[in-house]
């Protein structure tokens, strides 16, 4: 492989709420030549502010055309990150144009079951092409597990762990995100709690959760992949959790009535109301703060003593957004440098550690505190 080839990286919804932000900090990045594509780049200019246009290109790319992988062949791409959610419900087939054009390919994907089967729907695949394909490279569960993976040695053993996420309510909002919120809003899914497989239903019956530095909030249950892979990937650990707290407990609790309503049997418009809970979101926006956080808690024995540790991060400037990107942007760093990516199908652990985010919440003054 050419180092030209190897440098060139196209986003996938360069143009969107987080492939914007990955186009802005790889634009950036010395050796690395960004192609943003998406189905309208004329939309590119208005949102790619402060990025110098002239510095990528820009690339008309439709995931349904029947000629994706012939269309992404011309790019001459080494590496595609794809970040045009939501992955609820999605097939495989971009992933599968993409290694099928020799490329490899990274994934911001946090549909549970498109991150948890993915290595074994394209494992044979990206073996056969001697490529890298990677999902799951955002918050969950790549930061997710980096953090998990730090702590749990402070530990003889692993009892519990437990997270939540916390946005600030004046976040900016992709429809994309809005869609894959609301998408398991009062279905029914499994969580691993007291050793064994229970029923909970998407933002559902919120309780009230403590940050270190940003004010309470009512977190309610999420179906995010971590449910699979941490109990996975921790064997002996009793109970794994995600749960999201909106700022304003208002939200929380529309959120909690259109669960209850929709798990016992209305037929929400749920593709509707993504666009009434976005634009209504927004006008509450004036009641929030600009601050985001995050808390993983983890609970077990240490010296024959019960044993609890916090990690927390706080997310001033409504600079949460940023997270979710920073795995994909971490690992295509890595790979420009030369370092290669792991061949084969991988979900995103393991292959970060804690220490490489930090060094990229410093850029964002994001906070991160264990206690």
């Amino acid at each position: 492989m050419s180092q030209q080839e190897s440098c060139r990286v196209l986003v996938l919804g360069g143009y969107g709420h987080f492939g914007a932000r990955i186009v802005r900090a790889l634009a950036i990045t010395p050796g690395i030549k960004v192609i943003a594509a998406g189905r309208n780049p004329s939309q590119a200019a208005a949102n790619l502010p402060g990025v110098d246009l002239a510095s990528i290109k820009l690339c008309r790319l439709d995931t349904a055309a029947p000629d994706f992988e012939a269309q992404l062949a011309k790019t001459q791409a080494a590496l595609v990150i794809h970040t045009a959610g939501p992955f609820q419900g999605q097939g495989y087939d971009v992933a599968r144009a993409c290694l099928g054009a020799g490329m490899h390919y990274i994934d911001l994907a946090d549909g549970r079951d498109f991150v948890v089967e993915f290595p074994q729907q394209l494992q044979a695949l990206a073996q056969q092409a001697q490529r890298s394909a990677i999902s799951g490279a955002s918050t969950l569960p790549a930061l997710s597990s980096a953090v998990v993976d730090a702590l749990a040695p402070r530990f003889e053993q692993l009892h519990s762990i437990d997270m939540v996420i916390a946005p600030a309510q004046a976040t900016p909002l992709g429809m994309a995100t809005v869609r894959a919120v609301l998408s398991y809003c009062g279905k029914p899914f499994q969580c691993w709690i007291d050793g064994r497989w229970q029923t909970q239903r998407g933002w559902a019956k919120p309780q009230p959760v403590h940050f270190a530095r940003i004010g309470p909030r009512l977190a309610s249950p999420c179906d995010v992949p971590d449910h699979t892979l941490l109990v996975q990937r921790y064997p002996g650990v009793a109970t794994v959790r995600f749960r999201a707290a909106l700022e304003l407990p208002f939200l929380s609790r529309c959120l909690a009535a259109m669960a209850w309503l929709r798990g016992h049997g209305l037929p929400l418009p749920m593709e509707t109301l993504a666009g009434v809970f976005a634009r209504a979101g927004r006008w509450f926006d004036r009641f929030g703060t600009d601050l985001g956080g995050m808390r993983i808690t983890l609970r077990g024995q240490r010296g024959g003593l019960e044993h609890t540790v916090h990690w927390d991060l706080t997310a001033p400037m409504l600079h949460g957004p940023e997270i979710p990107t920073l795995a994909a942007v971490l690992l295509a760093r890595r790979f420009a440098r030369g370092e290669g990516l792991p061949s084969g199908a991988h979900t995103c652990m393991g292959l970060l550690t804690l220490a490489e985010f930090e060094s990229e919440f410093a850029r964002w003054q994001i906070d991160s505190a264990v206690s």
